[in-house]
């Protein structure tokens, strides 16, 4: 029975003229009331014991489990004591205790929940260092919050030194009764930092802080482990940080996050705007794509909605990937999606609308000064014979809107602004819900996601959609049950929808037509509404978008896992096994329907003048396509699917001081691509088969010393008999030097949380070595070179010849690496600091071999294993988090990666006299070109410098070239690697700020590559090649021959392709360094006394961005720092700004 205290004075308060007395009565009534029933709880206690001859105190330990109390005892004094049998069955605890003690030099005495324990006579009182037992008798709770305020439902809290705990609810709220008012509370949540509390009656409000724990669960190769005890380099990112990036494709949310991740995302289209991801740089010339993995399963994670991450970890190292063997050489991605926790349903719905625009796009002349350009072009080539069609009265026509006539026949587009619109939207939408009990726990996602395009004129065909646009559905449910004491069952199922529609004409085709279109082509349409068009030019891009038809792609990714664990410990303790059998379908329709158009061109009728008003009368239209303006219908359907039988064995026990990890696994799987018909697609479809047997064996002595020992052993159907399997080992050591008693029981050094030292060494291997398949095997084609005679027809035989030339002992890539590491954490996470140095040395690329010569007369050059790569660099990550009370904090994380490669041997002659031109001594993405020299500023210079007259005729104003072999000819022999321009950054960093204040909240993210190039390349910066436009940039900053000694970004004005200028060289290679503020995040989390009176638990408001600004060279073109090598990109990458809301109830 309780009673409300604060009640009572209340109500003393408002009623003491009249009921003092009353009040006085009623408590002293009370107070006997409750001291009464605590004397007949006393005894109403029921106790079934059955032992003989054992120690007094195990069977007062017994009681305590039975009844709650808390026995307090000198330590001395029970071990003195002889032992004692009892049996009774539903005693009271007083009977039980006169039974115990009978015959015993002991007496007992309650106080309230404490029993005291004393020899006869003998008089005590409490004494906490010299007794066993503490006094039990008050009652803590709590609410653990996350760094914003929000509730964490499935919290860990349990009293430290015991068995004893419990996990939150879904309000983050947990209670505890009768335990010891010295306890300590330990409060634990995956990704946030373990924190230690004294236990008092009312613990109020705990926030847990992200991320460094040592305590922390980390997702490794098939498990776990403590953070603490990871020996490999491995990095992670979780839900919060994956949210605050309002983007269609999850890759897009991992820059800047992870150091040792690259991501490079050359397009913004809707559905093909994913990232291309590299791990620690470049090992290899071939496929250097990490594995990855959502939920233990190989599966593409691009179009998992953030909502259903719990984390994404990056495994870099061989003690991390060998576990994969033949497929861990590139570094593995895992994802692990969210499951279900104890606690009754927990609702969350988030909402968000954002509006997209290119983060760039190229400008370029209008007519007025493109037709200028070009007339000073046409006289530099010495081909400017027509003067009247460049006079100034009729350049200002394309510029004078004066009389209806001139925008048809004077047109001037800006084909970017017409067709493309300022913005466009993209809308997300998530609910799920999660719980359970200690039987069932479960997980649920629904999300839906609408990303549109950005393309003008959606509403100018009305038979159909021409907008590119996706919508995507995404479901997710992980459920997990314990069927008995030792069995539980995993069941995870997962649907990814598409339904995307674009244009007919690819986004390539439009975004270059736009670039390349002149303004004065042609109207977007003539006076009659029909798409304009003019003979010999390329089609417009208004054309491209709507007179070309539409597309429908459906595809739907169907993922499902079902496992079970069947806990041995009655085996022996830490024993268990585990079997999955994951079965993954993905099936896509494409449908095509092209448009044959039809267009045409206006023009005026003979001796009309340009100023007739009365178009329709006075013009006629001539057909440029004379298409059939039908719909033709195309359909591309296809499917894959993947089948995965994994069955484990664990062990996992403490020993003391000793811990002991041990795993092995079997595992198989079978891969169908997506394969047309055809016999020359026959052994594509075959199915990719891997099989093999994994392990893993850790230890760790006192939390100190640390080894581990990784393996794969497993191959692939892709290479001959005998070259199939391989073995790939790893081993790792950690030193936890913090946990050495030096440092932990020294006071003055009680700041340091953590300084772990960690190294690596192994072998792993990749099998992604090509395309085509099965490169042992020898294959016959039909071929024309010799006829076997004629049929009674009078038709010849053909002959056959040997299409592939097979390679028996072909086989996998091997990479051997070594990772050195520090671990560092100061006054309780607040400072933290990670830091790796890496090697990898990779044999056996597989090349086409340039050391067979050609006059063997093999129609097709063998592929071998000749290549060797080195791979090496570093990682840093440092953290510094601050809280000031519990209302408000901060926190800065830095991150930088660096690595750098060369090749060392490839299968290629030697290059005497022309080294420039070996693969040997580069770099991978290494860019190839000619070495520029400037410009040639006269004739006289062009006199004087060696011959480039294999590129053309050259003019003053032409970019001069490095004659390398010294011959005083510029031609091929001259071209070669370029040094220090690679195609990828080599350097990427990330800035991450966070500071919040009550319910508000605000995290800031910049990110960045340096070290990287980029070779512009095409019609999308050469002024008037291919019939093209040119840039805004070079009106003003190009070659001219009144100032030939200026720095000019572009050579002279051709009327034409320049052969010669356009060359892949120094001159066109700019740097792709950049920074960007990738995203930022402001929040307020509405009061919860606001929420619970709708119903609500919680509710967050929120606004967000991603790309919003960015500093580049390559910002002098309005180009993204981000767009493919050697040409000027297609869709523009996109910037959003996004608000949202998200609830739980």
């Amino acid at each position: 029975m309780k009673i409300n205290l604060r009640s009572l004075k209340n109500c003393e308060f408002l009623f003491l003229s009249r009921r003092t007395f009353l009040v006085m009565k009623l408590i002293i009534l009370l107070t006997i009331a409750f001291a009464l029933q605590v004397k007949a709880d006393v005894f109403a206690q029921k106790i079934t014991l059955s032992e003989n001859g054992v120690s007094l105190e195990k069977v007062l330990k017994d009681i305590n489990k039975q009844s709650g109390y808390t026995f307090f005892y000198k330590n001395k004094l029970l071990q003195n004591s002889p032992s004692v049998s009892i049996n009774v069955k539903d005693a009271d605890i007083k009977e039980v205790l006169d039974i115990l003690l009978k015959g015993q030099a002991l007496s007992y005495s309650f106080a309230e929940k404490t029993i005291v324990i004393k020899g006869n006579g003998e008089t005590i009182e409490p004494d906490l260092n010299e007794n066993k037992a503490v006094i039990a008798n008050i009652e803590v709770k709590g609410t653990v919050v996350d760094e914003a305020g929000r509730p964490l439902p499935g919290a860990s809290v349990k009293i430290k030194g015991t068995g004893q705990g419990m996990t939150t609810n879904e309000k983050g709220e947990f209670a505890f009764k009768n335990i010891p008012d010295n306890s300590t509370l330990v409060i634990s949540f995956i990704g946030y930092t373990t924190k230690e509390v004294k236990a008092a009656k009312d613990l109020g409000i705990i926030a847990l802080v992200p991320g460094t724990g040592l305590q922390e669960i980390v997702v490794v190769g098939y498990g776990t482990q403590r953070k603490e005890r990871v020996t490999g380099s491995i990095v992670s990112v979780g839900t919060k940080e994956l949210q605050q990036s309002p983007v269609a494709n999850l890759s897009n949310a991992l820059a800047g996050r992870l150091p040792g991740l690259l991501t490079i995302q050359n397009s913004g289209e809707p559905g093909a705007d994913g990232s291309s991801l590299n791990i620690r740089g470049f090992g290899t010339t071939n496929n250097s794509a990490p594995l990855v993995l959502v939920d233990g399963i190989q599966r593409d994670f691009s179009g998992i909605d953030a909502n259903e991450v719990e984390n994404v970890s990056i495994l870099k190292d061989a003690a991390s990937t060998a576990i994969y063997g033949i497929q861990g050489a590139n570094g593995v991605v895992l994802v692990t999606t969210k499951r279900g926790r104890i606690g009754t349903s927990r609702i969350s719905a988030t909402a968000q609308n954002g509006w997209q625009s290119p983060t760039s796009l190229p400008q370029y002349v209008d007519s007025y000064t493109g037709r200028k350009l070009y007339k000073e072009g046409l006289i530099n080539d010495g081909l400017f014979a027509d003067t009247n069609a460049y006079t100034d009265a009729l350049l200002n026509k394309y510029r004078d809107r004066t009389y209806p006539a001139y925008q048809y026949l004077y047109p001037n587009v800006n084909w970017t602004k017409t067709m493309l619109k300022p913005f466009s939207y993209l809308s997300q939408g998530n609910l799920n819900v999660t719980g359970g009990t200690e039987k069932t726990r479960y997980f649920i996602s629904l999300s839906y996601l609408q990303q549109n395009g950005l393309y003008n004129y959606e509403d100018a065909v009305s038979q159909y959609d021409i907008q590119a646009i996706t919508h995507k559905y995404n479901f997710r449910s992980n459920i997990d049950l314990n069927l008995t004491k030792n069995l539980s069952m995993e069941l995870n199922l997962g649907a990814i929808v598409y339904d995307r529609n674009y244009p007919g004409a690819n986004a390539s085709q439009i975004f270059n037509d736009i670039k390349q279109t002149p303004a004065w082509y042609y109207p977007i349409t003539n006076p009659d509404g029909s798409p304009g068009a003019a003979p010999n030019t390329n089609q417009s891009p208004y054309v491209d978008l709507t007179q070309s038809g539409y597309q429908r792609n459906f595809e739907t990714a169907l993922q499902s896992t079902a496992g079970f664990k069947w806990d041995l410990g009655w085996l022996t303790k830490g024993l268990s096994t585990r079997v999955r059998l994951s079965f993954d379908n993905d099936n896509f329709r494409n449908v095509n329907r092209p448009l044959s158009n039809i267009t045409y061109q206006y023009l005026l009728n003979q001796g009309v003048a340009d100023t007739e008003t009365d178009l329709a009368a006075n013009g006629h239209y001539v057909i440029v396509n004379n298409g059939t303006g039908t719909l033709d219908y195309q359909v591309n359907a296809n499917g894959s699917r993947r089948t995965v039988l994994e069955a484990y064995m664990n062990y996992d026990r403490d020993f003391g001081k000793h811990s002991v990890k041990a795993m092995a696994i079997y595992n198989q799987s079978s891969f169908f691509d997506a394969v047309g018909g055809g016999v020359g697609n026959a052994r594509a479809g075959l199915p990719y088969k891997y099989q093999g047997v994994l392990g893993r064996a850790a230890y760790a002595y006192d939390d100190r010393y640390l080894v581990e020992f990784n393996f794969g052993y497993n191959g692939s159907e892709n290479f001959a008999e005998g070259h199939r399997f391989g073995f790939f080992p790893a081993v790792s050591a950690g030193w936890i030097a913090s946990n050495e008693h030096f440092i932990k029981d020294n006071p003055s050094l009680s700041f340091i949380d953590q300084i772990k030292l960690r190294g690596s060494y192994g072998i792993v291997g990749n099998d992604k070595i090509g395309s085509s398949r099965f490169l042992y095997l020898s294959s016959w084609v039909t071929g024309d070179s010799y006829r076997f005679g004629f049929n009674s027809n009078g038709n010849s035989y053909t002959g056959y010849l040997e299409g592939q030339a097979g390679n028996t002992l072909l086989t996998w890539e091997r990479s051997k690496k070594i990772n050195l590491g520090l671990d560092l954490s100061l006054w309780k996470g607040m400072f933290s600091l990670s830091a790796d140095v890496f090697k990898e040395r990779r044999n056996n690329i597989l090349a086409t071999s340039q050391l067979i010569p050609s006059f063997i007369g093999l129609p097709q050059i063998p592929a071998v294993n000749a290549g060797i790569t080195d791979n090496r660099g570093y990682e840093i990550s440092l953290s510094h988090r601050h809280e000031f009370g519990k209302k408000q904090g901060y926190s800065i994380t830095v991150n930088y990666a660096y690595a750098t490669n060369k090749i060392l041997f490839y299968a290629q002659p030697d290059y005497p006299g022309r080294e420039w031109q070996a693969l040997k001594g580069t770099s991978i993405n290494q860019i190839y070109g000619y070495t520029a020299l400037g410009l040639f500023k006269s004739q006289q210079d062009i006199d004087n410098s060696p011959s480039q007259a294999s590129l053309g005729v050259t003019k003053p104003g032409d970019i001069k070239y490095k004659d390398l072999n010294g011959d005083n000819v510029i031609n091929s022999l001259d071209a070669g690697f370029l040094p220090g321009k690679v195609a990828n950054p080599k350097s990427q960093f990330g800035v991450a700020l966070g500071y919040h204040y009550a319910n508000f909240d605000i995290s800031v993210l910049f990110q960045g590559g340096l070290g990287g190039s980029t070779l512009l390349s095409g019609s999308g910066v050469y002024a008037f090649s291919r019939f093209a436009s040119s840039l805004v940039q070079v009106v003003d900053n190009h070659w001219v021959a009144s100032n030939p000694d200026a720095n000019y970004m572009f050579p002279r004005i051709s009327s034409a392709d320049n052969v010669n200028n356009q060359q892949a060289s120094t001159f066109w290679v700019y740097s792709s360094n950049y920074l960007r503020l990738k995203t930022v995040e402001l929040g307020y989390t509405l009061p919860t006394t606001w929420m619970k009176r709708i119903g609500i638990e919680n509710a967050r408001v929120f606004v967000n961005g991603i790309n919003l600004l960015t500093w580049s060279k390559l910002k002098d073109f309005n180009f993204d720092p981000e767009i493919g090598n050697n040409g000027t990109g297609t869709y523009p990458q996109q910037k959003v700004i996004n608000a949202g809301l998200r609830f739980t109830f």
